[in-house]
């Protein structure tokens, strides 16, 4: 197994992302109830072993064409998506599938990863991995407001991928998911 999908209640969920993250597996925590401090831990984590996890409290994701939790099936394609947002990263699928747009990977990273003390770690390994796979073309990041400043470092960090960043991003001012993918 390559993923494993973590859904026990939060008090129980860090310790077997825990365990999935030491044997080189990457996690898709489900579970919601998960501490910040443990949010964090599992995160510096996976990136050390070069795995990703994805939530806490991740309901959507799509890896290699196979919907997973509240995910809709949509046309493969060359479209990859990194939400922290899972009915953000729905209706993103849902847009470019009626525009004939398929996508690639949708990974769902939680959606306190923007966060200022989460620090869009997941998000910056799902960009890196994104960039990495050959089937994506280009990446959209979807996501509820995040802290400015982590939109910033990530923004910067996108203009280094070599492939178009998209940013449909959720918040007073700015444009709704519909005018993001258009």
């Amino acid at each position: 197994a390559s993923l494993a999908l973590i859904s026990v209640p939060g008090e129980h969920a860090s310790a077997e992302a825990m365990d999935a993250i030491d044997a080189g597996i990457s996690v898709m925590m489900f579970s919601d109830n998960v501490a910040v401090e443990d949010e964090i831990a599992l995160k510096d984590a996976a990136a050390e072993r070069g795995v990703l996890v994805m939530g806490p409290d991740c309901g959507t994701a799509v890896v290699s064409g196979v919907a997973l939790g509240f995910a809709n099936v949509v046309a493969p394609g060359s479209v990859g998506l990194v939400a922290a947002s899972g009915t953000g990263a729905q209706q993103v699928m849902c847009l470019l599938d009626a525009a004939g747009v398929g996508v690639s990977h949708v990974l769902g990273v939680g959606g306190r990863d923007l966060s200022a003390a989460v620090g869009g770690r997941s998000t910056r390994q799902a960009l890196a991995m994104l960039a990495a796979d050959a089937m994506t073309e280009s990446i959209i990041v979807v996501s509820k407001p995040p802290a400015d400043d982590v939109l910033a470092e990530l923004e910067a960090y996108a203009a280094t991928l070599g492939k178009p960043v998209h940013w449909a991003i959720l918040g007073t001012g700015r444009p709704d998911l519909t005018a993001s993918v258009a």
